[in-house]
């Protein structure tokens, strides 16, 4: 049977769609830095067995929209996960530590200027 989608059945398959593609960022530092500096494992893991679990229930009901905004969080969450272990304490030079950099004088004077060098 041929059902049009309402308004409402886009506007949800465009928000999954969107949820989708606001993996992508962090998902193209993992792959292209192979960094994981700031990403909780345990975080992502729970996400995971989050959209697993209600994945199984948006399919047990037939909701299309929840079942691809599920299926898109499940690849995602299961992708972040998998990269986060395998690059497990390699961070890209721009998540490295910096090192304090010395001021000189006039800085020192424009930073603070009520003190004395």
């Amino acid at each position: 049977m041929n059902q049009m989608l309402t308004a409402t059945e886009i506007a949800g398959f465009a928000g999954a769609g969107l949820a989708g593609a606001a993996y992508v960022p962090q998902i193209s530092h993992l792959i292209r830095a192979h960094c994981s500096a700031g990403i909780s494992r345990l975080a992502f893991e729970v996400w995971l067995l989050a959209s697993v679990l209600t994945t199984a229930r948006a399919i047990a009901i037939h909701a299309d929209v929840f079942i691809m905004l599920g299926g898109i969080q499940i690849v995602a969450t299961a992708l972040i996960t998998l990269c986060t272990a395998r690059y497990k304490d390699t961070p890209c030079p721009v998540h490295l530590p910096r090192q304090p950099t010395a001021k000189t004088a006039t800085e020192f004077q424009a930073t603070h200027p009520k003190e004395t060098i």
